[in-house]
């Protein structure tokens, strides 16, 4: 029982930075919130993007949920990009940048004894991930449009590729120490953050990408993931990720997914799991058609709960599923027989002194509205404007806000999460689902100051100290 930060990693600043947040920001931010009572911070997904420009903006659109972000390893010396507090996070000059730091950097430890061991203990999964990369550098991040010796991660050519081409194992050698060097810099971040670190699973991969390539025998490479239309969203939702076949996982003995989740646990206390009704059945869309096109479904939720349970139980790890939205009375009863916590987010549910005691609380997600925001009637909608008025009496957004986050933690909720974007003021949110990219700098924002400022400033540190009080650390 205790209270929290959720934060996008890639938007936490520093002045030394490189353009980019990374574990060493991760790390400050954990003693920053240890100091002042917190026992948890929430993680954006660290998932691996492919290693090729243009970048990918979303945590949650993944070449590989089964591998980390090298972008996360913290890099010293003066920052090559731009890296101004409060500005827009320009990954595609990021990368590239930090990419030759570390191929630098690597010439050093090519021959080092302990990043081959790691790699050679990780086995096929790791050999194919950077095979993948390597192909993806040198042909482009499409699989499907590689010649068709490359196609297949079994291929005979591709076997033969790394006797045949220096460069290529050269690459591929890269990729894995990256790998051995972004989980290692991870394990020593969760052991001095002095919070629990919450990771994020994703629910699903880019059909381009490294994980869509290894598993392709597993996958429906011609559906989509979505949600159907709905009273709140009348053309329903295309997420663009291709879905596993159930049968086939089940052949495969669940080997991707228990890699995926093993991984995923991997340093962590907590993790979440996004869309967790995606564990009991999902809304297949045939590729290029809309959420009308579209059908459930059913996967076999009993064995893939297991697989979560003692993965985490391995791990040491509670767990978290996002059960937002319609969700049918036996999922909440299979969650709960589980031991995950579900969620529940204020905009959606304002009586948080009703709020069973199995859940995650928080005021609102990466997907919705800062409380600056609604109060100030640049994003959200008039119901959200109205609740928010009714439910406080506050005459600035700063007293609403810390107003509802003190409602929140006052709730039986065992956490209690605020969002980094509502401690640091913001009235944008990380992320407006179905917009592009020219309508709103989705997941590209960079926080205006360092955590430490932020938690000492206002609202920051009201929000904190109200937060602290209702649930003080024991």
């Amino acid at each position: 029982y205790g209270w929290g930060v959720a934060a996008q990693v890639y938007s936490l600043w520093r002045p030394d930075g490189w353009g980019i947040g990374d574990l060493r920001d991760v790390a400050e931010l954990g003693r920053q919130i240890s100091d002042r009572g917190g026992i948890s911070l929430l993680l954006s997904p660290l998932h691996a993007p492919a290693p090729t420009t243009p970048q990918e903006t979303s945590p949650y659109y993944p070449s590989s949920r089964r591998w980390l972000n090298p972008m996360l390893v913290p890099l010293d010396g003066a920052s090559p990009v731009a890296n101004d507090a409060g500005g827009l996070i320009d990954r595609n000059s990021t990368w590239p940048a930090r990419r030759r730091a570390l191929a630098e950097r690597f010439t050093r430890a090519v021959d080092g004894p302990e990043w081959r061991t790691w790699a050679e203990q990780q086995g096929a999964d790791l050999q194919q991930f950077c095979s993948w990369n390597a192909l993806a550098e040198r042909l482009g991040p499409r699989w499907t449009q590689w010649p068709g010796d490359f196609r297949h991660p079994d291929s005979a050519a591709l076997s033969q590729l790394p006797a045949q081409d220096a460069h290529f194992a050269t690459a591929c050698d890269f990729h894995a120490w990256l790998q051995w060097l972004t989980t290692r810099t991870l394990e020593r971040t969760a052991a001095a953050a002095g919070v629990g670190l919450i990771g994020d699973l994703a629910v699903g991969c880019s059909p381009d990408g490294a994980d869509a390539w290894a598993h392709q025998d597993l996958m429906a490479l011609s559906m989509r993931l979505g949600a159907p239309p709905d009273p709140f969203n009348a053309a329903g939702q295309a997420w663009g990720l291709p879905p596993f076949i159930p049968s086939r996982l089940r052949a495969a003995h669940y080997r991707p997914f228990i890699g995926m989740v093993r991984a995923a646990c991997h340093g962590m206390a907590g993790l979440r799991i996004d869309h967790v009704m995606g564990l009991f059945r999902q809304f297949w869309i045939p590729e290029g058609g809309t959420p009308a096109d579209g059908t459930y479904v059913q996967l076999p939720s009993a064995e893939l709960l297991a697989i979560i349970r003692l993965e985490a139980t391995r791990a040491g790890a509670f767990v978290i599923g996002e059960d937002l939205g319609t969700v049918e009375p036996e999922v909440h009863r299979a969650l709960r027989e589980s031991g995950i916590l579900g969620t529940k987010v204020w905009w959606f549910d304002t009586s948080a002194h009703d709020w069973p005691a199995n859940n995650l609380a928080t005021v609102t997600t990466h997907d919705l509205p800062t409380v600056v925001g609604v109060w100030n009637h640049t994003d959200g909608n008039a119901e959200m404007a109205a609740a928010l008025q009714s439910a406080v009496s506050a005459t600035t957004p700063v007293a609403a806000s810390v107003e509802l986050h003190r409602q929140v933690a006052a709730s039986e909720a065992r956490l209690c999460l605020a969002g980094l974007d509502d401690l640091a003021g913001s009235a944008d949110r990380p992320n407006h689902p179905g917009t592009l990219g020219d309508e709103h700098p989705n997941w590209c924002r960079r926080l205006p100051g360092t955590s430490g400022e932020i938690l000492r400033s206002s609202p920051g540190r009201l929000i904190v100290e109200a937060m602290a009080k209702q649930r003080p650390r024991t």
